[in-house]
């Protein structure tokens, strides 16, 4: 019996395995649609009935996916933002939530946002470092010299520069 040649056998996947999704730019723009309108990558994949694990692959396989997954999630970022000043605003009115809910919800969403873009939503901090008394810093250059690498002149001349400096330290 003939065996089939490799590049005729059928990809066998498993039952519960989804199939396939080829990557596109056009999927590569849903995704970042969803995903600038409060969808997680989560959600998006889900609805898009994309694997999570196929997702993370292309962002691997695509540097282009990969820039554009960052500023998903920057959009992403902005719209749990969107989210906070909606629930501020709506503080305080008939429909609003009680402020104690309210309160857990903004904090949930900053979080959120924290994470999901922390150069423009997460806590701002700096070091700054200074020399004594606030000052500047005072910085030392020193070189080391191997002996065993220098010839006969180079270490006489050596030993006289250090003969002079000893000499005028006095």
């Amino acid at each position: 019996m003939a065996k089939k040649p490799e590049a005729a056998k059928e990809e066998k996947r498993p039952a519960n395995r989804p199939p396939k999704v080829p990557y596109s730019d056009e999927i590569a723009e849903k995704i970042f649609e969803m995903m600038a309108t409060g969808h997680d990558v989560v959600e998006t994949c889900e609805l898009l009935g994309i694997p999570a694990r196929t997702f993370y692959n292309w962002q691997d396989q695509h540097p282009e996916f990969g820039r554009l997954c960052v500023r998903a999630r920057e959009a992403l970022a902005d719209y749990d933002a969107k989210r906070i000043r909606q629930v501020v605003e709506s503080l305080g009115t008939q429909t609003g939530l009680p402020a104690d809910l309210a309160r857990v919800k903004v904090a949930g969403l900053q979080w959120f946002a924290e994470r999901r873009a922390p150069r423009f939503y997460g806590n701002k901090t700096s070091t700054e470092i200074t020399g004594k008394d606030g000052g500047a810093i005072k910085t030392e250059a020193t070189s080391k010299v191997d002996w065993r690498e220098l010839d006969p002149d180079q270490r006489e001349t050596v030993r006289q520069a250090l003969l002079a400096a000893k000499v005028a330290t006095k």
